[in-house]
């Protein structure tokens, strides 16, 4: 479903079981939309990451494939957003901001190396060892 007038085009929805796992009952089943924008500033910032602007498009094919299946989802606190990850080739992350609007609006989408996985990983681990987020998926 694209909206011409308003220029964005729906991708999926927040999955209820991420929402919980990430605390944020308040905005399962919203929508999560892409702006035309996205497309530009993802050319603009990660046109060498990809190598070309046809991998962009390729991968822009497949954002309602990240947003309904992915491979692992982060809660990211400074950017406030949540980041789905999913392996198209080459992992790829899809960045998610999370506001109280009846949208989430995807900010960008780009290549993710193992450290920044890693990274995730850890810091998940540790939420779960303060207790924070429950360990669900063990």
């Amino acid at each position: 479903m694209e909206n011409k007038s308003q220029n964005f085009k729906y991708i999926g929805k927040l999955h209820p079981a991420i929402a919980e796992r990430w605390n944020l009952q308040e905005h399962a089943n919203k929508p999560i939309v892409i702006y035309n924008n996205v497309r530009k500033h993802v050319i603009a910032k990660h046109l060498k990451d990809f190598g070309s602007i046809e991998q962009i498009e390729y991968i822009c094919s497949k954002l309602n494939k990240v947003i309904k299946k992915p491979d692992e989802v982060f809660y990211n606190k400074t950017t406030k957003g949540l980041e789905y990850y999913k392996e198209i080739g080459n992992m790829i992350v899809v960045a998610v901001r999370i506001n109280f609007g009846s949208t989430l609006k995807i900010k960008s989408f780009y290549p993710a190396n193992s450290n920044k996985i890693n990274n995730r990983r850890a810091k998940e681990e540790q939420l779960i060892l303060n207790g924070e987020i429950d360990d669900i998926y063990r």
